[in-house]
């Protein structure tokens, strides 16, 4: 009832808000006239359910299909009509969106009516389609194909839930004359259902992520770059939560395993900082950073898990907070010699919650019928995947909070360690007996410099404000106990930071002290931070401030020489460019949509690429001419990746030819995956969707220094 009433509403939204009643009047009558018509004929349907149903079932379901029809045909030719008279604006796409809801929702319901669910998917796309196939443009074309391949996964999820519902029915009239098999739990069946449906999504996705990717290096005016935007962000929203039900399902159905190795856990924090950074101040807050000087150089455990954990803990923080500092602790523990507990916790200056919802935070049950998936009770499932991580991790994860003060959350696992290899001693040498000043930060930043500094041997303290800073370095010089450097963060008050700057700079009597200005992304590109740059040599560092940053911004300030780390990419220039022309790359993917994505990645990262569909395909290929390196598919008819992989290595070892790098792309993440396409020959893995800086990193990894042919012509 609900979602028929829906389309008078979208209807009206459009015509009366959007202002397309104005322009075109008649055929807004028109088109109104018919929305009341089949809306009318369908609550008629309603209505008189239990006479016409109980007179004829058959009858009635024709009436019914007939109304579906009706329906699609009238809201498949609406954003078509708009196209044609207002291009791809607000309108159409309040449009698609409706017609993209009602044909999702339409998977819950008359699963019996194979033929007439997808001539409503037909009806409700096609027209779009065509009209914007024929509109000639490229941002037309792309609008097409993500709502073609859409259209097109729903058409087989229809059948696909067609088909299961008769099979579920045959055996139910069949009887159960066999004996009975174990029967699983509906909890059970759920969560298989479940898994499998989120394993489902990500294939969409990826084309949708991957043709939004591309489509940013279009020419698009500024409505559409908002369009993208929002796009974008929604998508990768959804895919989190794609993630966070298929972990969830693997907790529950106890599938969870670890992946543990040793890692650099300071360095994978510094990453998510450099994320979450930007975030944060975008929305008025701070996030800072305190690690621990104890915490070792490398620990042992499962790396993507424990940031998983971290990263939900900060977007929830960022979500549940509107201003004030969001502060990361991360102690360390050693127990044993080679063995400690990780402590970290994550504290907000939010509204924080009352003893009963902090009671309900972490249930770990389904939500009951009746339940307001939006109570403050209700958490979904981002914290409780992470409950389910850390408790697989034999560790415990908690909450405390009071409100209208802030919330904390922090976690224990018990981890192995290495101990530290190597110190900066060039650096701690440098450093010797220097004594630093911070102004304008806040407390976690203050904490975090004054660990890192005395981590080198230096003794650092904090200032008041801004002016009590300038005091304290002048009254410092009278009485020859000079601060050797001056940390000014624009924090508290930009504009008074950066006076502090020039009154520091341009006091002669100040020269020996070395300044370093901290600030945002957005602020460091700033007129007046520039002028400073550029004059004056200004060292700035971009918060969050973090070890690598500080220690890099410290070297600088001595005359050390800065060592740029392996992991930093090449720039892009031409030489670069025409170097990856000349790699040869072969791209296995059956998907049509994907192969579109993936090649588009491929060709704007530079490289040039052969695609084929099938494995029979690319061991063929391989034979009769040499490539650099392989994207395989995993799941493709005929002959999948893995099998295509086995024989490609028996052909390499049998005829001693040099080795392919051959890379996993698949949208099943299941545990144990991986370790099947490293069984299988394969040297690394790509999960659906692909991003272009994972690719990136992963063809920089595998590459050789010079390409196949160029090697064979030597």
């Amino acid at each position: 009832m609900m979602g028929v009433l829906a389309a008078l509403l979208v209807y009206a939204v459009v015509f009366t808000w959007g202002q397309v009643y104005q322009s075109f009047e008649l055929e807004a009558l028109i088109g109104g006239g018919a929305v009341l018509l089949v809306t009318a004929y369908r609550l008629w349907l309603v209505a008189r359910f239990d006479a016409l149903h109980g007179s004829g079932p058959a009858r009635w379901r024709r009436l019914f299909g007939v109304g579906l029809s009706l329906h699609a045909l009238l809201w498949g030719l609406l954003p078509a009509w708009l196209i044609w008279r207002l291009g791809t604006g607000f309108n159409f796409f309040v449009v698609i969106l409706y017609n993209v809801g009602v044909t999702t929702a339409l998977g819950s319901s008359w699963m019996a009516g194979l033929r007439v669910r997808q001539a409503y998917i037909v009806l409700m796309f096609l027209p779009t389609l065509a009209v914007l196939l024929f509109a000639g443009s490229v941002h037309d074309w792309v609008l097409a194909a993500l709502i073609g391949s859409y259209a097109f996964y729903l058409f087989r999820l229809y059948r696909g839930q067609y088909e299961t519902f008769w099979h579920a029915m045959t055996r139910e009239r069949r009887g159960s004359v066999e004996p009975k098999k174990p029967v699983r739990s509906s909890t059970e069946v759920q969560l298989s259902l479940v898994y499998r449906l989120a394993h489902e999504l990500r294939t969409p996705m990826n084309s949708l992520m991957g043709m939004m990717s591309l489509l940013e290096d279009t020419r698009l005016n500024d409505e559409q770059k908002d369009y993208l935007q929002v796009a974008g962000q929604s998508g990768k929203l959804l895919l989190t939560l794609i993630d966070d039900v298929l972990d969830y399902s693997r907790i529950l159905s106890r599938r969870i395993t670890l992946n543990s190795d040793y890692f650099d856990f300071r360095a994978a924090i510094e990453q998510s900082l450099e994320a979450f950074g930007p975030m944060a101040q975008t929305s008025g807050l701070e996030l800072t950073c305190v690690i621990d000087r104890m915490l070792p150089k490398r620990i042992r455990g499962d790396r993507e898990r424990l940031m998983q954990v971290l990263n939900n803990l900060f977007s929830n923080a960022i979500k549940f907070s509107e201003k004030g500092e969001i502060r990361l602790d991360v102690d360390f523990t050693v127990e044993r010699e080679n063995a400690g507990v990780l402590r970290v916790r994550v504290s907000d200056e939010g509204a924080g919650m009352d003893p009963e919802t902090l009671r309900h935070l972490f249930q770990d049950r389904f939500i009951e019928e009746g339940q307001d998936v939006y109570s403050s009770h209700h958490t979904g499932f981002g914290l409780l995947v992470c409950k389910g991580l850390i408790d697989a991790m034999g560790g415990t994860l908690g909450a405390e909070s009071v409100p209208g003060e802030g919330s904390t959350f922090w976690f224990t696992v018990p981890v192995q360690m290495q101990p530290d290899m190597r110190e900066a001693q060039s650096l701690i040498r440098a450093l010797d007996g220097v004594q630093a000043l911070v102004v304008g930060a806040a407390s976690g930043t203050v904490s975090s410099i004054q660990e890192e500094l005395e981590a080198l041997g230096c003794q650092a303290s904090s200032a008041m404000g801004y002016d009590h800073a300038l005091q304290a370095l002048r009254a410092g010089h009278r009485e020859q106990s000079d601060f050797d450097v001056l940390f000014v963060d624009t924090w508290s008050r930009g504009e008074l930071a950066l006076n502090l700057c020039r009154n520091v700079l341009e006091d002669p009597s100040l020269r020996p002290v070395r300044l370093v200005l901290l600030a945002t992304i957005e602020e460091r590109s700033h007129a007046a931070v520039q002028q400073l740059i550029d004059k004056h040599d200004l060292v700035v560092l971009v918060r969050p401030v973090h070890r690598s940053v500080l220690r890099q911004g410290l070297a600088r300030l001595m005359g050390l020489q800065r060592q740029i780390p392996v992991g930093d990419a090449p720039l892009q220039t031409p030489e670069e460019r025409q170097r990856r022309k000349r790699f040869r790359l072969m791209l296995v993917e059956d998907n049509e949509v994907n192969q579109l994505v993936t090649r588009g990645m491929l060709s704007k990262l530079g490289y040039q690429v052969k695609t084929v569909s099938n494995g029979e395909t690319a061991l063929a290929l391989l034979e009769q001419e040499p490539f650099d390196l392989v994207l395989m598919d995993c799941m493709m008819p005929e002959m999948d990746g893995f099998e295509a992989t086995r024989r490609q290595r028996e052909m390499e070892h049998s005829k001693a030819s040099p080795r392919t790098p051959i890379v996993a792309i698949t949208a099943n993440t299941a545990e144990g995956v991986q370790a099947r396409c490293l069984a299988a020959g394969m040297d690394d893995f790509l999960a659906k969707p692909v991003h272009l800086d994972a690719l990136e990193t992963v063809l920089r990894r595998w590459l050789p220094e010079q390409p196949v042919r160029d090697e064979d012509e030597q």
